[in-house]
């Protein structure tokens, strides 16, 4: 697997993202360089601001960005990037990432916008001035003379207009008759083209992963469908699951509404992401524990951490409750 670059579904006004690359294929940390393909010149920050949006400061002197830390999960590396780096590239732009040593060429894709808010540099923004646009006066028309005009009696010719005039209208109606019959012949409802095979109507819909005999089954197909299927099939799976009481869908579901927490298969590639709620996080982690998950205990102590002093009375209860 080569590198992809993800929006990040937490951030929604834009600005960070994702590096996905090969399982183990990273250090703990890495330094990030990007070089323009066709100029061959590497971005460099801003001299004033580093986040905002305008201008990338392409230079000839290579510059690392970093370090980041690598985050991995489900099966590959995964190291998020900023606004220092996204808020400077144009959409569809060739560009080339080096990685710990490693170069890969890429397209920016149009996923990955900047981050909102950001002012642009240069460029002068002018405030068209909105000048009224008069209606013109309208003016009554002289009075004009009557005028007398002698009437002629035209004198119709014999009936050649008359026989004219029937000859285009048989015309028209022989025209009008072949059409019909092409249409009866060769026209009629349009064949439907057939519908194109997708993944996410076999392999991987509802009813298919549902038919799977237990939810590792179902949580292994449903990543391995990746953007082929829904994120509210994947609801639904994650939501059956964890009301039989299946720990690791409990434990996902606290992951979702945990911030501090990510499963980029889940959240990034299929898109399935909520708010973050920690009191809802701490809810379900505390299922998942009660449940057999080892890694839900740890995912606990961590939120419980953010909801202490909290007065928010839906968060105070949270604590009480699952952080006593």
């Amino acid at each position: 697997m080569s590198l992809e670059l993800h929006a990040d579904p937490q951030h929604r006004a834009g600005g960070y993202g994702f590096l996905e690359l090969p399982e183990r294929s990273l250090p703990e940390t890495v330094k990030i360089a990007v070089q323009d393909a066709y100029s061959e010149r590497w971005l460099n920050p801003s001299p004033e601001q580093r986040v905002t949006v305008g201008e990338a400061n392409w230079q000839p002197e290579r510059h690392a960005f970093g370090p980041y830390q690598v985050l991995r999960h489900d099966g590959a590396d995964w190291v998020r990037i900023g606004p220092e780096i996204i808020n400077k590239i144009e959409e569809y732009t060739a560009v080339r990432f080096e990685v710990n040593g490693q170069t890969h060429n890429v397209v920016w894709p149009d996923t990955l916008s900047p981050l909102a808010g950001a002012a642009a540099l240069g460029g002068l923004q002018v405030t068209p001035q909105v000048v009224p646009v008069q209606e013109p006066e309208l003016k009554s028309p002289p009075p004009q003379e009557h005028l007398e005009i002698p009437v002629t009696k035209s004198v119709s010719p014999p009936k050649e207009r008359s026989s004219k005039r029937w000859i285009w209208i048989l015309i028209l109606l022989v025209v009008l008759g072949a059409a019909a019959l092409a249409w009866k012949l060769f026209g009629g409802e349009a064949t439907p083209k057939a519908a194109s095979l997708d993944r996410s109507d076999t392999a991987c819909n509802f009813e298919t992963l549902s038919a799977l005999p237990d939810f590792d089954a179902r949580n292994a197909s449903m990543r391995e469908c990746g953007k082929d299927i829904s994120p509210d099939v994947v609801l639904r799976i994650i939501e059956d699951a964890s009301k039989a009481g299946n720990a690791d869908a409990l434990l996902l579901f606290g992951t979702l509404y945990d911030e501090d927490e990510l499963d980029p298969r889940i959240e990034v590639l299929i898109g399935l992401t909520f708010a973050d709620d920690p009191a809802r996080a701490v809810y379900y982690y505390a299922q998942a524990q009660a449940a057999g998950s080892k890694e839900a205990g740890t995912r606990l102590e961590g939120a419980c951490k953010r909801l202490t002093g909290s007065t928010q009375t839906l968060e105070k209860g949270a604590f009480d409750d699952f952080c006593g």
